[in-house]
């Protein structure tokens, strides 16, 4: 319980000196009264220290007002409002001097001829990635002659375990389908439909199918 009570104070006061007016503010006031602590902070007895901050510190209502209030509000406006300007600036310069040395010193390096261990450091790293390089693609190589091996043995397998197309069986001609000819034949072609059925030996359905067929 106290755990939690002593956490909700210590967030209430992040979150107060967090803020750009109570954090300056805080400040400006430490600065305004420092004597406050110096006395606070001495060996001196209770009852002498708070003699000595009446006499010294906080003489008079109006001394309290002005160091206790007014100064350190006017010290913390001074810097919210008025400070972000010349800090801005500061800041630009500072960081175009950062930028003007850092281009120098990159011109330095390039126009700096490179020492002969540098440049056998070089041609060793250059050398160590070009062999790199072509182990990956041999290697690559090799995995693509292998898939095409494997994918032609796979091809011809399947070749050779297809079954082979079946041979076209010949036509036979039934005793009734050969009467039918010979009638058509005999007739020069021109016999009707009707009088094949009348004079063929087989039953009408059966003449009426081999003249389909």
């Amino acid at each position: 319980m106290f755990e939690q009570i002593f956490g909700s104070i210590r967030s209430q006061i992040d979150e107060r000196l967090s803020n750009p007016l109570a954090g300056s503010f805080l400040i400006s006031w430490c600065l305004w009264n420092y004597k406050f602590f110096v006395i606070l902070f001495s060996s001196e007895s209770v009852v002498k220290t708070f003699e000595l901050i009446e006499i010294i510190v906080f003489p008079d209502v109006k001394v309290m007002l002005l160091k206790g209030l007014l100064y350190p509000a006017i010290t913390s406006a001074i810097y919210i409002f008025l400070y972000p300007y010349p800090a801005k600036y500061v800041y630009e310069f500072s960081r175009k001097r950062q930028r003007e040395i850092a281009e120098i010193k990159r011109r330095i390096e390039e126009e700096t001829p490179l020492t002969i261990e540098e440049s056998r450091r070089i041609r060793a790293e250059l050398a160590r990635i070009e062999s790199e390089h072509t182990e990956q693609l041999d290697k690559k190589d090799r995995e693509i002659e292998r898939l095409k091996s494997q994918l032609s043995s796979h091809e011809s397998a399947k070749t050779n375990d297809s079954p082979k197309a079946p041979l076209k069986t010949q036509t036979t001609i039934e005793d009734s389908q050969l009467e039918i000819l010979r009638l058509i034949e005999k007739h020069d072609g021109k016999r009707r439909r009707r009088a094949l059925l009348k004079e063929s030996e087989h039953s009408q359905v059966k003449t009426e199918f081999d003249l389909v067929n």
